[in-house]
């Protein structure tokens, strides 16, 4: 991996987090714009670094659950995870 940052992916993965994962609800809030921004950078190495699905579940189900005290949806994780790769592709 080079230093230079993919602006694009970076953009792509905010995105993603904002309308697709949100745990929290606030998608819908324009106010609410960069919620999930400081996950960014930690997904954005993980996806250059094309780890398992299993290390970006876990990194986000422990900002859910742990970070945010959220119970937490498995199955949407997971689906999340799924979607991320899949847009991420490099």
């Amino acid at each position: 991996m080079t230093n230079e940052i993919d602006i694009n992916l970076y953009r792509s993965i905010a995105e993603a987090l904002h309308y697709k994962w949100d745990p929290i609800g606030v998608s819908d809030n324009p106010r609410a714009i960069g919620e999930y921004d400081s996950y960014v950078p930690e997904l954005y190495e993980l996806i250059c670094q094309n780890v398992d699905g299993e290390v970006i579940f876990d990194y986000l189900w422990g900002i859910e659950v742990q970070h945010m005290g959220l119970d937490g949806n498995r199955a949407a994780t997971l689906a999340f995870v799924d979607y991320l790769k899949e847009i991420t592709k490099l």
